[in-house]
């Protein structure tokens, strides 16, 4: 089959090294509503009518991953993350673009990629039906191994190490059907550990499991997969504290579209945020609000009703307004804590997603 000349150029480049393992061009997939009424025939009007709106998932998307990088995909519930994920496992075709890894075709090319790519679906474990309900724990990866062409004289190794690390020992023997959730999840994560390929994508790993568990698996990941076996890893997720923990890299998506790439530190960095002034008070009343309302330096207030109420105040120019601020909240209510915060990476993300950042200068 004769290669389009992007897919050469990629190719090309592969062998000086200079190649992204994983990279994604003018990438975009629109989806057709669903069908509506008995049988679809309300759609099947529609169709005769016209052409229909149709759902954007991802838009125009150019992403460059290298090799050994812990990446993160990075956006809220319906940003485009989970299908940019299926693109890369065949599972949807794009519309338009193409993504690549190892400079092969994701779509084309894609049992040739599987063999070297491991993907956690972490969301719909069941759904993927990946293991065998009515085997156990050990069994399972030992299936997986072969399905994966580990070679025999490493497969039980391989295992052993899997259920060390994940602390899975007391589970070895018990069917996978009888897990709960959590646990399920960290033997779906272990396939990789076995089968050690190059890429690993990890949509959502950790979104069913307890604090403790999630910790585990953040070791996981970064130590054993990324620094161990020196795995390129794709993170999706919308767990910022996840994102700025693990990621070298994170790519912020919102809506289908790419708002920005970069280390966490430089994204909060290259954001004007508005700084944050917490209190907890008491006897604050309607003057108040009415003097806080006129200085010009507050751009929202939160107020959170507990046992003692908490005010949050979202200013620019700290150095401008902080004193009259604090003035202010002095004369008119009884201080019983006050914090000033430093913008967070959650911060930055709310605002890039909400369109309310400003770049800074």
């Amino acid at each position: 089959m004769e290669k389009s000349p992007m897919r050469t150029v990629l190719l090309i480049c592969s062998e000086g090294n200079t190649m992204a393992v994983i990279e994604a061009v003018n990438l975009s997939k629109y989806y057709e509503p669903p069908r509506e009424g008995v049988f679809g025939w309300n759609q099947i009007l529609k169709d005769i009518r016209g052409p229909q709106q149709t759902l954007l998932a991802l838009k125009n998307v150019d992403l460059k991953i290298e090799r050994g990088e812990l990446f993160g995909l990075l956006g809220p519930n319906g940003a485009g993350k989970t299908t940019f994920c299926k693109i890369m496992n065949a599972l949807v075709i794009p519309t338009e673009g193409h993504l690549y890894i190892n400079g092969l075709d994701s779509i084309k090319d894609h049992h040739t990629i599987a063999a070297h790519m491991v993907t956690v679906f972490a969301g719909d474990i069941d759904i993927w039906n990946i293991f065998t309900r009515r085997l156990t724990v050990e069994k399972n990866l030992t299936f997986m191994a072969k399905l994966w062409h580990v070679p025999d004289e490493k497969i039980q190794e391989r295992i052993d190490y899997t259920i060390e690390v994940m602390q899975l020992e007391d589970k070895r023997k018990d069917w996978y059907q009888k897990l709960s959730a959590g646990l399920k999840q960290r033997v779906y994560l272990g396939l990789a550990l076995v089968v050690q390929p190059s890429i690993v994508v990890l949509d959502e790993p950790t979104i069913h499991l307890d604090v403790p568990s999630k910790r585990v698996i953040h070791t996981i990941i970064q130590e054993e997969l990324c620094k161990k076996l020196g795995c390129t890893a794709l993170l999706a997720t919308h767990n910022m504290e996840e994102a700025e923990k693990l990621c070298d890299r994170v790519a912020i998506l919102n809506k289908g579209e790419v708002k920005v790439v970069d280390n966490p530190e430089n994204i909060k960095g290259f954001f004007k945020v508005l700084d944050v002034l917490e209190v907890k008070l008491q006897g604050a009343g309607p003057v108040l609000f009415e003097k806080l309302d006129k200085i010009p330096g507050i751009k929202k207030a939160q107020l959170i009703k507990a046992p003692v109420p908490v005010l949050r105040l979202y200013f620019d120019e700290k150095e401008k307004y902080i004193a009259e601020i604090i003035d202010c909240l002095i004369k008119n209510a009884k201080i019983v804590d006050l914090r000033l915060k430093e913008p967070t990476f959650e911060d930055v993300f709310v605002s890039v997603v909400e369109g309310t950042h400003e770049r800074s200068h």
